[in-house]
């Protein structure tokens, strides 16, 4: 049986050093991020008709998401959909802030880290 070889040593994201300062005001922009909620807001008139006349009712505030692969859905009162408004605003805020923040990463791991040779 031949002698075992010394472990080798796994690599490290901080052998990576400091992050560049775009990825470094990104980690800034999710520090300050606020509250989250996933999600689509709907803010619909209804028009019926009451003896001849159409009448305006409404609006009606609803919230709609998806939870465990259902979809759920939610009236809601006009500070409700106000506050979810901002709520779902930062949600998409912050995953686009964590799409750059993981394109930048990949890059600089594809650049700085060896990888297989290829064969053509």
């Amino acid at each position: 049986m031949p002698p075992a070889s010394p472990p080798t040593s796994l690599p490290h994201l901080t052998d990576l050093g400091p992050p560049p300062p775009a990825y470094q005001r990104l980690q800034a922009q999710l520090a300050q991020s606020s509250w989250i909620c996933q999600g689509t807001l709907v803010c619909r008139p209804l028009l019926r008709q009451v003896r001849g006349q159409t009448v305006k009712k409404g609006p009606y505030y609803l919230w709609t998401c998806k939870v465990k692969a259902k979809t759920v859905c939610r009236a809601l009162s006009r500070p409700q959909y106000q506050l979810l408004a901002q709520a779902i605003q930062n949600h998409r805020r912050l995953q686009r802030t964590l799409e750059r923040m993981q394109a930048l990463t990949l890059r600089t791991i594809l650049r700085q880290v060896p990888g297989v040779k290829k064969r053509k």
